[in-house]
């Protein structure tokens, strides 16, 4: 039997039918997923409310909203939304591993869709164990999963993040990748891994966007490559210089012409290039640093903000200021 993936869209939408108080709409339901016929009934209350009334696999299951439109929506949707686990596992699909373990995490702390006492509470457990950014890192994630379900399962979930405070942000690690460092890395590195790292420092794209170039989304007659979704949920093109289009040229020819140009997970790629700072003895650095460093370098290089946002696809002047670790130095060559 397949998962109760229900939407307004696998159903029959009720007629439009302009009511007065106390009068009923009936609205014959055909469950596609489940084969069971089953029947609303709709009314307007002497309140003005609106009572739906669903008869079910033999139970009657009735609820009262204030707008008509509502009530339709739960007479189609009935008792077959998505519980919070599931849109877990559909958010998992939609993201890819690099999120595996922290909606593990989540999964294991919140069985429904969480209130703002929940979340409170759950703040609160979480400083105790791990930092201040990895507990905001795990309620942001929180957050995007509730919107997500809203968004794309039409569910009537409570979204209790707008008055929610989160953990402060721990300082971010000033610190970049030396050119001797980077050509120890890259000669260290098995290949797949340094051409991902070193396309990162080039282009400063995510690690969750390397793995997920596809043959067709380059672009090189653009001097482009085209990243479907980014982590902000939006598309967006990244500019490609080129060394990366050197980079990617080499990538095609090493994987045959595969659809997928790294056949890897974005975790995979964190765990070998933390194994070769450690073989190096290199502290300080993660994958992520590529992207902070070539940030870090097309500023030093006087870029304005607006161009740096078009290379790191940030949407905000504020997150971008983050990753832009520019020294005193840079700036008085700025001055005279």
């Amino acid at each position: 039997m397949p998962t109760r993936a229900i939407t307004l869209r696998t159903l029959r939408a009720p007629p439009k039918v302009n009511t007065g108080k106390g009068s009923r709409i009936s609205l014959p339901l055909t469950f596609k997923y489940f084969g069971v016929n089953e029947v609303a009934t709709i009314r307007q209350l002497k309140s003005g409310n609106w009572n739906v009334q669903i008869r079910e696999q033999g139970k009657r299951i009735s609820k009262t909203f204030p707008t008509q439109q509502e009530a339709e929506r739960f007479a189609l949707m009935g008792s077959n939304e998505l519980s919070f686990h599931e849109v877990c596992d559909k958010y998992l699909e939609h993201m890819g591993d690099s999120v595996r373990y922290r909606v593990r995490c989540l999964k294991k702390n919140f069985k429904s869709p969480p209130t703002l006492a929940e979340i409170e509470a759950f703040k609160r457990q979480r400083l105790k164990e791990v930092k201040s950014s990895t507990a905001r890192l795990d309620l942001q994630m929180l957050s995007r999963i509730v919107k997500f379900g809203i968004k794309h399962f039409e569910l009537d979930w409570p979204f209790p993040f707008k008055d929610f405070k989160y953990p402060p942000e721990c300082q971010p690690r000033d610190r970049v990748v030396t050119q001797k460092e980077l050509k120890l890395l890259l000669e260290d590195l098995p290949p797949l891994v340094a051409s991902a790292a070193e396309l990162s420092y080039e282009t400063a794209m995510r690690r969750g966007e390397i793995v997920k170039i596809q043959k067709q989304h380059i672009e090189f007659h653009q001097n482009r490559l085209y990243v479907p979704e980014a982590k902000n949920g939006y598309s967006r093109y990244v500019p490609l210089n080129a060394k990366a289009t050197q980079i990617l040229k080499d990538r095609l020819v090493s994987c045959n012409n595969h659809q997928t140009l790294y056949n890897v997970t974005a975790e995979s790629l964190s765990k070998a290039f933390r194994r070769a700072c450690k073989r190096l003895e290199i502290t300080g650095l993660s994958f992520h640093s590529m992207r902070h460093s070539a940030i870090t370098k097309y500023a030093q290089r006087g870029l304005s903000v607006n161009q740096l946002k078009v290379i790191s696809g940030h949407r905000s002047t504020e997150m971008l200021e983050r990753y832009t670790h520019l020294g005193v130095k840079d700036v008085v060559s700025l001055m005279d």
